[in-house]
């Protein structure tokens, strides 16, 4: 989940790929493209997508649900900076023969939720 946060707030896709379960791997991708579209549809744009603590609530069966909450971040020229109100997101992980991957994210709306509707254009 830690590298797909950052992903998220960079904008970078580099080693988004290898976190995500194989046979979700698509549909993951378009999610993670379609939050990031939304992000970058606010205005103004947030500085960066700030996650905090991961509570992992492990499942069994290498099964782990992992809740944390999620804001943006805006920085100003003046060096003042905002913060959104958190919101929290769920994932599913699965240890697989690689180590843990993503298998299913739940993010809380972008537009409507974590910034107002009018706010993205």
């Amino acid at each position: 989940m830690n590298v797909f946060m950052l992903a998220l707030s960079s904008g970078e896709e580099l080693g988004l790929r290898a976190v995500l379960a194989p046979k979700q791997r698509n549909e993951l991708l378009d999610e993670w493209r379609d939050i990031r579209r939304d992000i970058t549809r606010t205005d103004p744009q947030p500085s960066k997508v700030s996650a905090g603590v991961f509570d992992v609530e492990d499942q069994g069966d290498d099964r782990a649900q992992v809740a944390t909450p999620v804001q943006a971040v805006w920085w100003g020229h003046d060096g003042l900076s905002m913060t959104g109100t958190p919101h929290p997101w769920q994932f599913e992980v699965r240890r697989d023969g690689g180590g843990w991957r993503v298998w299913s994210v739940a993010p809380y709306p972008w537009c409507g939720g974590h910034v107002r509707a009018d706010a993205c254009r």
